[in-house]
C-alpha cells in the first residue's frame, strides 16, 4: 500500500471513530424536561395528526418557533420511528454540518491545516458538543447562521470564479431562509448586522454589488415565506404573536425569567470553548487591516457582534450563544496555523493543567437538592466523571507533547478526541440522574396500567416528555404550564378545571392521574379515590381504584396491592409491592417544598 493510500486509509478510520464517537448515547439518554421533552412531541404529533403546518404541544397551539427542526425531526420519526436518538437526530447533524462547513472555509480561506483544526476545535468545543447533543433549537440556528457566514467567505475569495461565487452566494440566501426557519429574525439580523459593521469599518460597500441579489432574494423569499404565510391564514393571531410577543418581547422584557448579569456569556464562552480556551487571546485578537476582502476582521465582528447582542438581551440561557463558535473556532483554527509549535503545547498544556486542577473539585460538589433521593448515584457520576477528567488530562498532555514536537495536526487531533470524548462520558453518565430531570421513569411507571382508551391527567404540574414517551397527548387540569399559557388561552376548553376532574375521575374505571404533591393533599382531603402508584419531589402517580371500591363508605384511598404488582426500575421513585398508606402519603406531600410542587417552576 502507497504512503498515499495509508494516508487515506488513516483519514477514513479517524472519522468513522469521530462519528462513531459523535452519535455514541444518543438513544441511551433518556429525554430531559423541560426542553427535548417539548420538542421531541411537537414533531411526533406532526406526525400522528397529519399537520405539518401548525406546531402543537399536547394538542395546544405552540406558536413559539417557526417549523424547519420540527419538520426534519418529523422525517427522522417518519424514517426510523420515534426514539431518543431520532428526537435529537436534528441536533447531531446540523452540530456536524457546521463543522464541515468551518473545515471547508477554514481550509480555502486559511490554508488546509486551519481548515482541519477549525472542524476539530468546532466539534470538540464544550458548549458546541452539548447543544449538538441536546434536542433545543438553538443548534440547529446556530450550524445554519455559521454556514452562511462560511459561504458568504467562500463567495468573497479573491480566487472563486464568478460561477462559484454566484453558487457560494445561492447557498448563502438558502442557508439564512433555512436559519429563519429555525428561530427567526436572527436568521436575518446576524449575517446582515455583520456585514453592515464590516463595511462600515472597511468601506468596502462594493461588497453589496456581490450579493446575487436577482437570484439570492426571490430565493430567500421562495424557502422563506411560505411556512409563515400559511400559517398566518390558518391562525391570523400568529404573526403579531410571533414577532412581537416571542421575538422582540423576549429580547426586551424579563417576562420569561431569564434575566442574568451583563456579563452572564463571558465565562459561558470562556468555558463553553475548553479544551481550547488557552487559544482565544492569539485567536481574538484584533487581526491588522488587510488589502481587499478580510475575512479575520469580518469573523472578528461576527463574534463581538452577537456576544454583545446577547449581553444586553434580557433574555440569556448559555446555548444562545453558540451562534459565535463557527467564528470562533476559524479564528483559532488559523490561531493554530500561524502559531509556533511550542506556543500549541503550551496552549495545550494549559487545557490539561486545568482539567487536572477540577477534577479533585468535582469530588466536591454537594449534592443539589432535588438529587437528595439520587445522592449515591450523584457521587458514583461525579467519581466516574473526575476518573474521565484524568484521563482527558493525560490525552491533552499527549497532544501538548505531539504538538511541541512539531506534530500540529497530531496534537490538535488527540485535543480534540479527549474533548469530545469527555463530554460523551459527561453525557452519558448523567443517564444516572436523568430520573430527576426526565419524564421516562414516570411513563415507565404508568405503563403497567394504562389502558388503550382511559385518559391520563396531569393536574397543577407537566412533564413536558410524557406524551412522547406515552404515544399519546394527556389531559392537563388546574393551573397552566408556563410554556402553554397563550396557546391555552387560545383553546380554554384543552385545559380542565379541577371541579370538572374530580367529577370525571369518579366515573372512569381506568384513569391515571400525575398530580402535583401540593394539590394531591389537596384532594385526599376532598376525599377522592386515589392508589398511589409512584412518587417524586415533582409528582405524584395514581390510578383510580376498583369500582368496588369507590363504593359509598369505602375510605379515600385503597391501599390494597394490585393482584398483578411488579416493581418498575425508576430510581427517583417511590415504588414497591405494597403502595403507601394515605397517611404515608399525605406525609409525603406535606414535606415536600412548595417550591418543588408544580414542574411548571420554570427550569430553564
Amino acid at each position: 500500500m502507497t504512503g498515499a493510500r495509508q494516508r487515506r486509509a488513516l483519514w477514513l478510520v479517524l472519522l468513522a471513530l469521530w462519528l462513531g464517537l459523535w452519535f455514541a448515547g444518543s438513544q441511551y439518554r433518556s429525554l430531559l424536561e423541560p426542553d427535548e421533552g417539548r420538542y421531541a412531541e411537537v414533531p411526533r404529533e406532526m406526525v400522528a395528526s397529519g399537520n405539518w403546518v401548525t406546531p402543537r404541544y399536547d394538542g395546544v397551539l405552540f406558536l413559539d418557533k417557526p417549523a424547519l427542526q420540527y419538520w426534519g425531526t418529523a422525517l427522522a420519526y417518519e424514517a426510523f420511528g420515534a426514539s431518543n436518538w431520532t428526537a435529537r437526530l436534528w441536533g447531531l447533524l446540523t452540530g456536524l454540518l457546521g463543522m464541515l462547513a468551518v473545515g471547508w472555509a477554514g481550509a480555502r480561506a486559511f490554508g488546509r491545516v486551519a481548515g482541519w483544526s477549525a472542524a476539530a476545535v468546532l466539534g470538540s468545543s464544550l458548549l458546541w458538543v452539548i447543544g449538538s447533543h441536546l434536542n433545543t433549537l438553538d443548534m440547529g440556528v446556530a450550524a445554519l447562521l455559521g454556514t452562511s457566514l462560511c459561504t458568504f467567505i467562500l463567495a468573497q475569495l479573491p480566487d472563486a470564479s464568478a460561477r462559484a461565487r454566484r453558487g457560494w452566494m445561492l447557498l448563502t440566501w438558502a442557508a439564512m431562509a433555512a436559519a429563519f426557519l429555525s428561530k427567526g429574525l436572527i436568521g436575518i439580523v446576524f449575517p446582515g448586522g455583520a456585514l453592515f459593521f464590516y463595511m462600515l469599518w472597511t468601506g468596502q460597500w462594493h461588497l453589496l454589488k456581490r450579493m446575487q441579489w436577482l437570484l439570492g432574494l426571490p430565493l430567500f423569499l421562495l424557502l422563506a415565506l411560505p411556512w409563515y404565510i400559511a400559517l398566518q391564514l390558518r391562525h391570523e393571531q400568529f404573526l403579531h404573536y410571533f414577532f412581537i410577543g416571542q421575538q422582540f418581547t423576549r429580547y426586551l422584557s424579563d417576562r420569561f425569567d431569564r434575566s442574568h448579569p451583563f456579563w452572564f456569556f463571558l465565562p459561558v464562552g470562556v468555558i463553553g470553548m475548553f479544551p481550547w480556551l488557552a487559544l482565544l487571546p492569539a485567536a481574538l485578537r484584533l487581526p491588522p487591516r488587510q488589502d481587499g476582502f478580510d475575512v479575520r476582521r469580518l469573523l472578528w465582528i461576527w463574534t463581538l457582534m452577537i456576544f454583545v447582542f446577547f449581553s444586553i438581551s434580557h433574555s440569556k440561557l448559555p446555548l444562545y450563544l453558540l451562534p459565535v463558535f463557527p467564528a470562533v473556532a476559524l479564528l483559532v483554527g488559523d490561531a493554530i496555523a500561524r502559531l509556533r509549535a511550542h506556543a500549541l503545547g503550551i496552549g495545550l498544556l494549559i487545557a490539561a493543567a486545568l482539567l487536572l486542577v477540577a477534577a479533585p473539585l468535582a469530588l466536591l460538589q454537594p449534592v443539589p437538592g432535588e438529587l437528595i433521593a439520587l445522592a449515591g448515584a450523584f457521587h458514583g457520576y461525579m467519581r466516574q466523571l473526575a476518573v474521565v477528567m484524568v484521563l482527558a488530562c493525560a490525552a491533552l498532555g499527549l497532544a501538548a507533547w505531539l504538538a511541541w514536537r512539531g506534530r500540529k495536526l497530531a496534537g490538535v487531533g488527540v485535543a480534540a478526541f479527549a474533548g469530545l470524548g469527555l463530554m460523551q462520558v459527561a453525557l452519558i453518565g448523567f443517564q444516572a440522574l436523568a430520573p430527576a430531570y426526565s419524564a421516562a421513569p414516570l411513563a415507565q411507571a404508568m405503563r403497567p396500567w394504562l389502558q388503550p382508551h382511559a385518559p391520563v391527567y396531569m393536574v397543577d404540574t407537566l412533564q413536558r416528555g410524557l406524551p412522547f414517551y406515552l404515544r399519546r397527548q394527556v389531559t392537563l387540569v388546574g393551573a397552566a404550564p408556563y410554556d402553554l399559557l397563550d396557546g391555552l388561552r387560545w383553546q380554554p376548553q384543552l385545559l380542565w378545571p379541577l371541579p370538572a376532574f374530580e367529577q370525571a375521575w369518579r366515573v372512569q374505571p381506568d384513569a391515571l392521574a400525575v398530580i402535583a404533591p401540593q394539590r394531591f393533599a389537596a384532594l385526599l382531603l376532598h376525599g377522592l379515590p386515589m392508589r398511589v402508584i409512584a412518587t417524586s419531589p415533582k409528582w405524584v402517580l395514581v390510578r383510580k381504584p376498583p369500582a368496588a371500591v369507590d363504593a359509598p363508605g369505602a375510605g379515600a384511598m385503597d391501599n390494597r396491592a394490585p393482584t398483578s404488582t411488579r416493581t418498575i426500575p425508576c430510581p427517583h421513585a417511590s415504588r414497591s409491592a405494597v403502595p403507601p398508606s394515605t397517611a404515608t402519603a399525605c406525609l409525603l406531600a406535606a414535606r415536600l417544598p412548595a417550591a418543588a410542587a408544580s414542574s411548571n417552576t420554570r427550569a430553564d
